[in-house]
């Protein structure tokens, strides 16, 4: 039981404020929530899966450097895709429902890998050698911080006017592009 909770507290507060939480909490204010979330907490279930199944193996296979380059690189594309994009009349913008999971899916996905969440389950599977119990204590904490993120997106942030919500979205994903680029050259 104690991989269990020292995955849930971890993983509790080493997601709050980060990137894949944004994703979610950004999506949240354009999209239905619930959608944004089952793509948001897919991913970190198939991350997370990955990360206590392959443990070691997992972080030798994409080495952080590489890892942290390709993060930067899609996280400016995406910043500056948000920046470029004009905006579609109103009826155009309902994305169909499985493309909303898909697409928050593969944001998180891709920003997860790396990250010290799931460093975090590859280490605690590693010392704790319980992967269930890592995996859904992981899960646990992720989903009370990503349903937090959906709700307040949907609730809150969903009241501001789109075109600042548009570019501050572009402008976290430019200012995450970069935070990881210079990681990656340190």
């Amino acid at each position: 039981m104690t991989a269990f909770f020292v995955a849930f507290i971890g993983t509790l507060f080493a997601e709050m404020g980060d990137k894949t939480q944004l994703v979610t909490l950004t999506l949240s204010t354009r999209y239905p929530p619930l959608r944004v979330l089952a793509g948001s907490l897919s991913a970190l279930a198939a991350i997370t899966g990955l990360a206590v199944l392959l443990g070691e193996y997992l972080a030798n296979l994409f080495p952080q450097t590489t890892t942290l380059l390709a993060s930067g690189a899609f996280f400016l594309l995406v910043g500056a895709w948000l920046l470029l994009k004009k905006e579609e009349a109103e009826e155009s913008v309902e994305t169909p429902r499985n493309r909303v999971t898909l697409q928050t899916f593969i944001m998180v996905f891709l920003a997860e890998l790396g990250d010290k969440t799931q460093l975090t389950a590859i280490a605690l599977t590693a010392a704790y050698g319980e992967p269930l119990a890592v995996f859904f204590g992981a899960m646990a904490g992720q989903t009370i911080n990503h349903s937090l993120a959906a709700y307040l997106g949907s609730r809150f942030l969903s009241r501001l006017p789109d075109k600042l919500i548009k570019t501050g979205s572009a402008l976290l994903f430019i200012l995450f592009g970069i935070l990881f680029i210079i990681s990656a050259l340190r």
